[in-house]
C-alpha cells in the first residue's frame, strides 16, 4: 500500500503541485475516508477491482481531467455533493458569497432565500445547513447541471431540504413567480472571451453554460438585477460572486437597478469576491 501511494504521488506531481493531497484524495474515494488509519491497523487488503479503480482515477487525472469530476464528489462548506462536468466545480471562493449570504438574513426569521444559477446547488446547502429555518430554493437553467442539483437535493432530503426550480433566471416571466424574498444569491457566468480563450486545461472540462459571461463578463449582471428586483421585499439583498476586476461595473449596474448600500467582501486571499445590494 505505501508503495502503490508513493508512486501515486509521483506520478500525480506531473499535473498538480498538490500531489500528495490528489493521492489522498483518489485512495479515499475508492477505499473509504478513513483509509490511512486502516492501513495503520493493517486492516486494508487491496483487492483487484479496487487496484483498478485507483488506477483508472490516476489515469483520468493525468489526462487533465479535474480531480472533483474523476472522483465524481466534492466537498464544499463541509457537505458533500455530487459533482459531474454538466455543473461548474464548487470552490472555496463561493465560500465567501454564502458567508455574506448568511450575514445579510443574520437577523431575519425563516427568511427566505433564492439561490440563481445554482447549478450543484453548493451555496443553497450551505446557507440552509447554517440556518435550518430559512426557505432556500435553488434555480438552474440547464438540464445537465439540474439533474446533478436534484440528486444532490435527493441526498440530503429531510436533513437540509432545499427546493429545486427548473427555469431560466434571466426571464422576466421567471421572476413573476417569485415575491417577498429576503435574499437572492447568484454565482452567475462571469468569465470574458479574453477569460475563455486563455482558460488553464483543466477548466475547460467545465461547461461553457457556467462559465461565460459575455464578450466583458457583465451580460448577467446587467440583466439579474433589473429581473429580480420586483422579487424581493423591502429591505431585501442581492448578493453576487464577480470575477477579477468587476467590482465597480456590479456595484454601477445594482444601483442603477434601484439598489441602495452598496457592499463588497473580499475572500480569504483579499480579493473583492462578492458585491450586494439592498432593496430600498
Amino acid at each position: 500500500m505505501v508503495k502503490l501511494y508513493k508512486e501515486a504521488k509521483e506520478r500525480l506531481s506531473a499535473v498538480t503541485p498538490d500531489a500528495a493531497f490528489e493521492a489522498n484524495v483518489i485512495f479515499g474515494a475508492v477505499l473509504g475516508s478513513d483509509w490511512r488509519l486502516k492501513e495503520l491497523r493493517g486492516d486494508i487488503s487491496l483487492s483487484a477491482k479496487e487496484r483498478e479503480d485507483i488506477e483508472s482515477l490516476i489515469s483520468r487525472r493525468l489526462s487533465g481531467e479535474p480531480l472533483q469530476y474523476a472522483v465524481g464528489e466534492w466537498e464544499f462548506y463541509g457537505i458533500p455533493l455530487r459533482v459531474e462536468p454538466g455543473a461548474l466545480i464548487p470552490r472555496q471562493d463561493t465560500e465567501t458569497l454564502a458567508e455574506t449570504a448568511l450575514k445579510l438574513i443574520s437577523d431575519i426569521n425563516r427568511p427566505r432565500v433564492l439561490d440563481l444559477c445554482s447549478g450543484t446547488g453548493c451555496a443553497a446547502f450551505a446557507i440552509k445547513k447554517m440556518r435550518p429555518d430559512a426557505e432556500v430554493t435553488a434555480l438552474e437553467k440547464y438540464i445537465p447541471a439540474y439533474e446533478i442539483l436534484l440528486s444532490n437535493i435527493e441526498r440530503y432530503s429531510g436533513v437540509l431540504d432545499v427546493r429545486p426550480v427548473l427555469a431560466d433566471a434571466l426571464d422576466w416571466r421567471t421572476a413573476e413567480n417569485f415575491r417577498e424574498l429576503d435574499l437572492i444569491t447568484a454565482n452567475p457566468p462571469y468569465l470574458t472571451d479574453e477569460d475563455m480563450a486563455n482558460l488553464q486545461p483543466e477548466v475547460r472540462y467545465e461547461p461553457k453554460t457556467a462559465l461565460f459571461g459575455g464578450s466583458d463578463g457583465l451580460t448577467f449582471y446587467r440583466e439579474l438585477p433589473k429581473v429580480w428586483y420586483g422579487s424581493l421585499k423591502s429591505g431585501g439583498a442581492m448578493t453576487f460572486e464577480i470575477g477579477l476586476g468587476q467590482q465597480d461595473s456590479v456595484s454601477g449596474l445594482l444601483e442603477e437597478a434601484g439598489f441602495e448600500n452598496i457592499g463588497a467582501e473580499k475572500d480569504p486571499t483579499g480579493r473583492i469576491r462578492v458585491v450586494y445590494g439592498i432593496k430600498e
